[in-house]
């Protein structure tokens, strides 16, 4: 038979109790750490027994099995109204009228919204995307944005959650400032605003999924309008890259060169030793090979970064590199050509790995490669902090960080540079967009590829004459 009750159960003596007698029965009374007076009848001297705040159902589901559920209700005919809507569920499942995954719904709907947020963010957590495991910080991310849409729409159920609340809430965080106090601040980004939506539509997607939805209730929900990017790149001209990789290769002995104070500061005049200065050299001519290497073959900087020399294959007469799946941003595996003279910079750069670093390396062949572990890193650069040395690099090059056209240059565009390259020299679109590992050619050629009035005029200007 179905009915209501309080959990009770006994736990241990507070240290703050008193002991009070009422009605001939022994209490126990106590201020809890919230500041709240507590009374609980005393079992015995170490023990108490404490009474649930909250009212729980029991009853027998459609299969006969008995249940209990927390109402999550104090008061107790709110809890009553909760056991009548679970009863009225199950005479329609024993009649046929309603599903077991419809019921499972219809309970799921009146939990607390941080219940299933908890669990999501759980499941999300040991998540694989692409044969790779989410990331803590991306999983923050996600805990962050739906807090605060779960908060500023006040949701507290399942059933809360409409389209038109969210579409009202995404259109009042594009009209109002982002600061309240400051009228003249601009409203929050267009892209911000999709980030929130995509993180609770996302969640409804997995409540779907789970059985605690019966359909998603955002879907269809229009997105804001993004007029453009956050960020604009363009790529590098011939010119620009020959200068950035001549100051790759000298800025470090040049700033250790250089002198930073007194009468000769801002000279090369500084002393520096014949072994500093050969390490100096080395770190430069490195630097400038992952520039040339990252321009000729278009790979990311975290995918250059994972590169082992056992990922290369520098036969005279078939160069490549394989990205392996798990560090390529699709999650694919894929194997990319070497130009020849990158091959041979890499020949000597393995050669010298294999000499220990020293000047006096071995014959820039692939026996050098055998004397070097397969799975060293095949570049000893501070990734992490490559974007500042970029930066310095094009600055000592005289090329300058953002164009007239708002356009910036970072280490990203050196993936940009080899898309506009390829195109220039006539490359078909869909070899280039292979060589991109793109999946959308439109990708590969209206966002990576640029081509400006010269290169245009000169395509005009191949036509026949009439």
């Amino acid at each position: 038979m179905a009915t209501i009750y309080r959990k009770m159960y006994p736990i241990p003596m507070p240290q703050n109790a008193e002991i009070i007698i009422r009605r001939g029965e022994r209490l126990a009374r106590w201020t809890s750490g919230k500041g709240q007076i507590r009374i609980a009848p005393v079992v015995d001297d170490k023990h108490v027994q404490f009474v649930s705040d909250c009212w729980y159902v029991r009853y027998r589901d459609a299969d006969g099995g008995m249940r209990r559920e927390s109402t999550g209700c104090r008061d107790k005919q709110a809890a009553e109204k909760v056991l009548a809507n679970i009863l009225a569920g199950v005479d329609k499942v024993k009649a046929g009228v309603m599903s077991r995954e419809e019921m499972t719904a219809s309970d799921e709907l009146n939990t607390p919204i941080d219940r299933h947020v908890k669990q999501y963010l759980a499941q999300l957590a040991i998540k694989t995307i692409r044969g790779r495991k989410v990331s803590p910080k991306h999983v923050g991310h996600v805990r962050e944005q739906l807090d605060r849409v779960i908060r500023e729409c006040r949701f507290r159920r399942l059933r809360d959650i409409t389209r038109q609340a969210l579409q009202r809430w995404m259109n009042k965080l594009a009209s109002q400032p982002r600061d309240a106090d400051d009228p003249q601040s601009e409203p929050l980004a267009a892209r911000t605003i999709n980030m929130h939506r995509a993180a609770i539509v996302a969640f409804c997607g997995w409540c779907v999924s789970d059985g605690r939805l019966p359909s998603n209730p955002l879907a269809g929900l229009p997105k804001a309008e993004e007029s453009e990017p956050a960020r604009q790149r363009r790529p590098l001209s011939e010119d620009e890259i020959a200068r950035l990789l001549k100051a790759a290769r000298e800025r470090p002995l040049l700033d250790a060169l250089t002198v930073r104070r007194g009468k000769n500061k801002g000279k090369p005049l500084a002393k520096v030793g014949d072994e500093q200065r050969r390490a100096l050299e080395r770190a430069g001519r490195e630097r400038a090979l992952v520039y040339k290497f990252m321009m000729l073959t278009g790979l990311r900087r975290n995918e250059a970064a994972s590169l082992t020399v056992g990922a290369l294959c520098l036969d005279d007469n078939n160069s490549y590199v394989k990205i392996e799946g798990r560090h390529a941003k699709s999650g694919k595996g894929a194997t990319l050509p070497l130009r020849g003279d990158l091959s041979d910079d890499l020949r000597k750069h393995v050669a010298g790995m294999a000499a220990g670093g020293t000047d006096s390396a071995l014959p820039p062949d692939c026996r050098s490669m055998a004397r070097v572990s397969p799975d060293t890193p095949l570049f000893d650069i501070d990734w992490r902090n490559l974007l500042r040395t970029f930066n310095l690099d094009i600055a000592a090059a005289g090329i300058a960080k953002c164009d007239a056209q708002g356009r910036t240059v970072d280490v990203h565009c050196l993936r940009h540079t080899f898309a506009t390259l390829l195109a220039r020299n006539g490359v078909m679109p869909a070899t280039a967009q292979k060589l991109m590992r793109h999946s959308d050619i439109r990708l590969t050629m209206n966002v990576y590829t640029h081509l400006d009035l010269a290169d245009t005029a000169s395509a005009v200007a191949a036509l026949p004459a009439f």
